[in-house]
């Protein structure tokens, strides 16, 4: 109990002996959380749009015209393979009667009572991912005529590069912003230590553990992170609530999550990234510290 007293004090005594480097250190890393929080938004309500877009390339897979119901049946199974959230099968009657909808001016009555189209799976995929493989795998098998999708290709490779661009993007901004946030708790926790460098050789001297000097400088960084994390999603939340509030196509069209669906998840991402990186910030500045104090 006695060194969690200490150690609190002495957390807070160094905020105070540097109070200017403190506002700045949760100042900036309340702007670097925002900035990541942000992003995080954007781009989950982007892959969250192109997502939704993307599920709607069903697979249709035209069998042989006269085809047997048992070689039908046999596709069908063939169709709901793992990666299938759903397999329906249209009859060639039904086939027709929604062509002749779709295209009245065409001569289709020419052929009588013959019907010239055949029977189809409409396919459609858990994963939008998985399109161009599972189109390629049915396309060898026997039995299936051709096979097309309710878009076109261009449309369905475009939607799924830019479903994996926004996944890159996303990891590379987590990256970039995370090791600026570390150098600017790095850098204050660093000019702490300098300013306590007498304070601490004394305590080395008395018999003090490494571990038990670090822990103040420690809590020090979680307080600039856990500070900055809440500043940072108490702005973000508010500025969110308020666009998503607006009922305008365009905007439920740009950001399709409402605020329960994505501000939870994105307050976490910024309080764990904040607690995280002012550990490890505060943790590699004081021992980058005493090396070189030691060399």
């Amino acid at each position: 109990m006695e060194f969690l007293q200490f150690w609190t004090r002495e957390t807070f005594a160094n905020i105070r002996r540097n109070r200017l480097m403190s506002v700045l250190a949760i100042s900036t890393v309340t702007v670097a959380l925002f900035i990541l929080g942000a992003f995080y938004i954007t781009i989950t309500n982007l892959r969250t749009a192109v997502g939704e877009q993307a599920q709607k390339l069903d697979l249709v897979v035209i069998l042989d015209k006269g085809i047997s119901k048992q070689r039908r049946s046999e596709l069908f199974e063939a169709a709901r393979m793992p990666q299938a959230g759903k397999v329906d099968i249209v009859m060639a009657s039904q086939v027709l009667k929604e062509f002749k909808k779709k295209f009245p001016d065409l001569p289709l009555d020419d052929f009588g009572d013959e019907n010239p189209l055949g029977d189809e799976l409409h396919v459609r995929l858990k994963n939008p991912d998985d399109f161009f493989k599972v189109r390629e795998y049915l396309g060898t098998l026997k039995g299936v005529s051709a096979i097309k999708d309710s878009g076109n290709d261009e449309v369905a490779r475009r939607l799924l590069q830019a479903n994996r661009s926004l996944t890159y993007a996303a990891g590379l901004s987590l990256l970039v912003l995370g090791l600026g946030i570390l150098l600017i708790i790095h850098n204050a926790i660093r000019l702490t230590v300098f300013a306590r460098r007498r304070e601490i050789r004394i305590m080395r001297l008395v018999g003090a553990t490494a571990g038990f000097i670090r822990v103040p400088f420690l809590l020090e960084g979680l307080i600039y992170g856990i500070s900055g994390a809440v500043l940072a999603a108490a702005g973000l939340s508010l500025l969110y609530i308020s666009a998503t509030s607006n009922s305008a196509p365009l905007i439920k069209s740009i950001l399709p999550l409402s605020p329960g669906q994505i501000l939870g998840p994105c307050i976490l991402l910024m309080v764990t990234a904040g607690l995280g990186f002012g550990i490890i910030g505060a943790y590699l500045s004081f021992a980058h510290s005493q090396r070189n104090a030691e060399a």
